[in-house]
């Protein structure tokens, strides 16, 4: 059993200063774990991270209730565990093109606002580890974020047919005859044609 404390930020809500104004999140840390927890189907390490960098991203971008705001996009580094906690704290989705994934193997993510184009990244930086027999809410939330995690602001330039909504651009390949969305597909000697038939797909057939 997992003891829930709250992490070393000052107050149960999230507080600090963004463009001028002091933003409290509208969930404690309490409610957005459980929310991870009862989404994942347990807690680690992981679900603890994905829950904290979550919240420094959300307070970064000034957002109070991620549910009453859709103007911003996170990517993660890692399909992990850091993944379904920043998905189910911030509500962004894969299918809602509002969660991206890069395959870095970090245990990292990106908070972007969809106007501004900026946000900021944030990636673990612990150099301690806890033993087998530890808490591990205690544990994590014993240690600052500022000493748990190193931040950065970013910029990154969001094409059209990345955002959410209808697809921008459907077309077919001229290979497979399958459709292709969002300029996803390359053109080569003249032919329209999928990543898969291009340069190769993940699966073989048969």
């Amino acid at each position: 059993m997992t003891k829930e404390t709250t992490p070393r930020q000052g107050k149960d809500q999230l507080k600090d200063k963004v463009e001028g104004k002091t933003v409290y999140l509208k969930n404690s840390f309490e409610q957005d774990l459980k929310k991870a927890h009862e989404f994942h189907g347990h807690i680690c390490t992981g679900i603890i991270f994905g829950t904290r960098i979550a919240r420094i991203g959300l307070n970064h971008l000034g957002i109070k209730d991620p549910a009453e705001n859709k103007d911003f996009i996170v990517f993660v580094e890692a399909d992990r565990c850091i993944a379904d906690a920043v998905s189910a704290v911030t509500g962004c989705t894969l299918g809602k093109r509002r969660l991206k994934w890069f395959d870095y193997g970090k245990m990292a993510a990106t908070f972007v606002d969809m106007n501004s184009q900026k946000g900021i990244r944030i990636v673990t930086a612990a150099s301690q580890q806890p033993t087998d027999d530890m808490d591990l809410v205690s544990f994590w939330n014993a240690i600052a974020d500022e000493d748990l995690f190193r931040t950065e602001e970013v910029t990154i330039k969001l094409h059209q047919e990345d955002l959410p909504g209808k697809p921008s651009r459907k077309v077919t390949c001229a290979a497979c005859g399958e459709a292709v969305m969002d300029g996803r597909d390359l053109l080569l000697d003249d032919k329209i044609l999928c990543k898969a038939c291009a340069n190769g797909a993940y699966y073989q057939k048969g």
